[in-house]
């Protein structure tokens, strides 16, 4: 998977150790592609997060969004649960407007979408405070963010949660505690190593 999920970029890095070590997760991605998925027809600007929120297990879960391409990567709680379901230039449906509301707009066709494995609120009986999300997770996800903004050259601002863009049919914080500070300062400490490592063209857009 190292050169589906690093992208042809790879090739290029001056010290590919250096790049390696910074971005070790997504060697663990493995693919779990779906059997269709749309062209796409128009170029990424946008990275999507979601929360599953899944009354069942992180593999039925991930089973569920291959069966549809309903995602492009999927992250699991624990190490090193972590799938390549749509590959980046095709077109997943995660994050359009199904019930046509008119003021939700399709982001399908310009974004990518993570989605990262969470319980369902109604086994924590409500409790929203229980819902979150792991170390893997959310060194994962900005290990990801982090080449895909590279490759597509997408503003870290474009980095968005799905209840931003569509808060009629999801809850509007979702994808619910995510701690985006949090996750914004693992973006700082990647772009800030590999900028100075490897040079100012692996700074984040």
């Amino acid at each position: 998977m190292i050169l589906s999920v690093f992208g042809d970029m790879f090739d290029e890095v001056k010290n590919q150790v250096v790049y390696i070590h910074a971005l070790r997760n997504l060697l663990l991605f493995k693919p779990k592609l779906a059997k269709h998925y749309g062209p796409r027809r128009t170029t990424v600007s946008e990275i999507v997060l979601h929360g599953t929120e899944s009354k069942g297990t992180s593999e039925a879960s991930a089973n569920f969004l291959q069966d549809g391409a309903r995602i492009h990567y999927f992250i699991g709680r624990d190490r090193p649960v972590a799938y390549q379901i749509v590959p980046e230039e095709f077109q997943a449906f995660h994050a359009g407007n199904p019930n046509g509301w008119s003021t939700v707009q399709d982001h399908n066709p310009r974004s990518v979408g993570i989605e990262m494995y969470q319980q369902d609120i109604s086994i924590f009986k409500n409790d929203k405070s229980k819902l979150d999300f792991t170390d893997w997770q959310y060194q994962t996800v900005s290990m990801l963010c982090y080449v895909i903004c590279l490759r597509w050259n997408i503003p870290r601002i474009n980095i968005i949660g799905h209840g931003q863009i569509n808060p009629k049919d999801r809850s509007p914080d979702e994808p619910r505690n995510f701690d985006w500070e949090r996750f914004s300062g693992n973006l700082d400490l990647l772009t800030n190593t590999l900028g100075n490592q490897l040079g100012p063209e692996y700074a984040m857009p």
